[in-house]
């Protein structure tokens, strides 16, 4: 009598299937991600590459009522917390960047703290502002003068703008101007300066711009005064812009030329104002095609570091 030989039993089919790989083999994973079916490791691993699955559930795929439940319910509220911390995570970032990068090298501390010496107060703008890369000043510790960067805006010749490196605070005003109104050797420059030149300094009028106030609004400099006279009780950003325009065409621009008015509001430079001055330089950057945020961060104190 043969004895009898155990027949394996039959494999019991899954609620899955057959795998989706292989297909001889009952299935024992889904794909979280794109839900195809596997029933092994080595299965598992040929359709993330041949399908380019990362196999993570996509938190954020619809999914209709009758298949929402509480486990998804809580996978969504998971998925908000992150994403808030992860925002408080970069604000936090973002700040600890900004004030890294507000923090001035030491020759620009230099010049401020002897601007601050002959009573005006200087601001910076961030590095990435043209302004501020194209800013040439500097203190000269030898002389124990300020070599400003001179920016000229000659109004009536199409805007023309002229820069000056380094010029020495104790020149006049009226001197340095003379040196732009000569002939010029360029024909088209020479055409564009005729009437300024035409009209000397006598029909000129000099205007530095009143960074502090609310609207465009501008000091007359006197000619016969020093850059550092005319720069005292005056906020600067970076370096002084000085306007050139002819006298009969003066009275478009607004000038203030009240005692009350002709000093800086020293409580006033954080806050309010520096919110102005910021919205000027953006556009100011706008028109050169570059970006813009916020002032330096300069002043040592306890108060909350708000661009003072």
């Amino acid at each position: 009598m043969e004895p009898e030989t155990a027949t394996p039993a039959p494999i019991p089919h899954t609620r899955l299937g057959e795998c989706e790989v292989c297909a001889g083999v009952q299935a024992k994973y889904s794909c979280p991600k794109c839900e195809v079916k596997t029933c092994s490791l080595q299965c598992s691993r040929i359709h993330k590459a041949e399908l380019v699955c990362d196999g993570l559930r996509d938190k954020t795929k619809y999914l209709p009522m009758n298949q929402f439940t509480d486990l998804v319910c809580e996978s969504d509220y998971r998925l908000l917390q992150s994403i808030t911390d992860r925002l408080d995570a970069i604000k936090k970032e973002s700040r600890s960047r900004r004030l890294h990068s507000y923090l001035l090298p030491r020759h620009l501390l230099k010049l401020r703290s002897a601007a601050q010496q002959r009573r005006t107060l200087l601001k910076f703008l961030p590095m990435h502002f043209v302004r501020h890369r194209r800013n040439t000043s500097r203190w000269d510790i030898k002389r124990q003068h300020i070599l400003w960067h001179l920016e000229w805006v000659f109004v009536n010749a199409d805007n023309l703008v002229v820069r000056e490196p380094r010029v020495d605070e104790e020149q006049k005003i009226g001197s340095l101007l003379s040196r732009h109104l000569v002939k010029q050797e360029d024909p088209a420059l020479q055409e564009r300066m005729q009437f300024y030149q035409a009209a000397d300094l006598s029909g000129l009028k000099v205007l530095l711009r009143a960074e502090q106030k609310g609207t465009a609004k501008f000091y007359e400099m006197d000619l016969d005064l020093t850059v550092r006279e005319c720069l005292a009780k005056r906020l600067i950003i970076e370096h002084p812009v000085i306007h050139v325009v002819l006298r009969d065409h003066g009275s478009g621009f607004q000038l203030i030329d009240t005692d009350d008015e002709d000093q800086v509001d020293e409580s006033r430079t954080g806050g309010q104002v520096i919110e102005k001055l910021i919205k000027r330089a953006e556009n100011d950057e706008r028109l050169c095609n570059s970006l813009t945020n916020l002032l330096f961060v300069t002043d040592q104190s306890d108060e909350e570091p708000e661009l003072t």
